[in-house]
């Protein structure tokens, strides 16, 4: 058995997450200006909040640029999973998975998601509308997945 899914995502919200993050680190680096021009009258007050802006700016621009924030691919096969990202591609295989869970918000809700813990990496695959792909694709790793005896 072999399942290909693909989790799209907008360019836009890349987009709107860069120009915020640029917007916070500037104001955060006009305050900084005025600062050490001395034109500033509560020094330790607006430094705070300067550094502050400016961490939270560089946290925006970072976000936008990991990869979860672009188009990802996940193939799923007897020999493992390939996540094909916008960075390249990384191939699990069954042993590395520590578990999948399934989470079913609410029956009468059309929305599905699996969560995927295979390394270090933690994978949230959202199923809009495709609950039979969920639940084969959730079998198909839940049987491959070696069982830990307590």
């Amino acid at each position: 058995m072999r399942y290909n899914y693909t989790v799209p995502k907008r360019k836009y919200n890349r987009i709107a997450y860069r120009i915020m993050g640029l917007i916070f680190i500037s104001i955060s680096a006009i305050q900084l200006i005025t600062i050490f021009k001395g034109l500033s009258n509560r020094i330790m007050l607006t430094a705070l909040f300067a550094f502050g802006l400016g961490a939270y700016g560089i946290y925006l621009v970072m976000s936008s640029l990991r990869k979860q924030a672009f188009d990802i691919t996940y193939v799923f096969s007897d020999d493992g999973i390939k996540v094909v990202h916008h960075y390249g591609e990384t191939n699990y295989t069954y042993d590395k998975v520590e578990f999948i869970t399934m989470i079913i918000p609410d029956e009468s809700m059309l929305f599905y998601m699996l969560n995927l813990k295979a390394g270090r990496d933690l994978y949230s695959i959202p199923f809009t509308m495709k609950q039979e792909l969920c639940e084969k694709i959730y079998e198909l790793v839940n049987s491959h997945i070696p069982k830990v005896e307590t």
